[in-house]
């Protein structure tokens, strides 16, 4: 298991682990392929992470954001880290999230985070997905990333 903030995150719905940084797909994404890019070591703040640990986590989080992209078929990507309560950082631990985005995808461009707001306040299990299919997208996109 890892951690990330005051969560336990199963195996299962980690698709890639660096030497410094770990993804995961999102319990409740904000657009499909939503996925989070974290440290391995649980830091609360940005300014905390040690040279090395950004370097992974920005490499990670762009070879991330090029398979989330192809494999959601976006033509884009958001990548947005929340630093701090202010900024609406609702879980104690750096992450990246990365999203796939479309034309259209919602009314106004910048809506999406206004939208990366409310998805992490409203915090009911109703609302998330499945560990099953978590997994699943976990699995899939691990593919992407197993060496030949």
């Amino acid at each position: 298991m890892l951690r990330f903030g005051q969560h336990l995150i199963k195996p299962s719905v980690v698709f890639l682990k660096t030497e410094l940084s770990f993804a995961l797909v999102n319990r409740k994404p904000v657009v499909p392929g939503h996925v989070l890019v974290c440290p391995l070591r649980p830091v609360e703040r940005f300014r905390d992470l040690r040279p090395e640990e950004v370097a992974d986590l920005f490499r990670t989080a762009q070879r991330v954001g090029n398979v989330v992209e192809k494999h959601f078929c976006g033509t884009s990507l958001t990548i947005s880290i929340q630093d701090g309560p202010e900024a609406g950082q609702t879980v104690k631990h750096v992450h990246v999230h990365v999203l796939p985005r479309r034309a259209g995808d919602f009314r106004r461009n910048d809506d999406v985070y206004e939208e990366l707001q409310r998805h992490d306040k409203e915090d009911s299990p109703d609302k998330w997905r499945t560990e099953e299919e978590m997994a699943a997208e976990a699995a899939i996109l691990k593919k992407y990333f197993q060496e030949n």
